[in-house]
């Protein structure tokens, strides 16, 4: 019988196929042209993220990425666009960077400790305008 598999095997598999970049390095590759898609709840997201994100939740990432389907994020059909995953601890965010791989986007990188570190380190946190 398989031993079941708990949220922090998926994370740890995902961690083990993803490039993770520290929350000191997030400045100077935005100035690259790297975008932060942010992929926390929209409650989450609204309490304060980092500047300029994108917010598309980790349960409907495949659907938004999917250049196929009617209901994706026009934000995410280039596959060649840059993107720096966010999540609160940077779990959610490492299985959607693998997952964005396999889709066939070649720029994408996770920071490491989410929100979390970001807060930690001091950097500024803003609410998103709601629209």
């Amino acid at each position: 019988m398989n031993e079941e598999k708990t949220l922090m095997d998926f994370v740890k598999q995902a961690k083990s196929q993803i490039t993770e970049i520290d929350v000191s390095n997030v400045k100077s590759l935005l100035d690259e042209g790297y975008s932060v898609l942010d992929v926390r709840e929209p409650a989450e997201f609204m309490s304060g993220t980092i500047e300029g994100a994108l917010n598309i939740p980790r349960g409907i990432l495949e659907v938004a990425a999917d250049r196929q389907n009617a209901g994706r994020n026009e934000n995410l059909t280039d596959r060649n666009k840059k993107w720096l995953l966010l999540c609160a601890s940077s779990g959610r965010s490492a299985m959607a960077t693998a997952v964005m791989q396999q889709m066939g986007f070649k720029n994408i990188k996770n920071i490491n400790g989410g929100i979390t570190a970001w807060k930690a380190a001091g950097l500024a946190v803003k609410a998103p305008s709601q629209t």
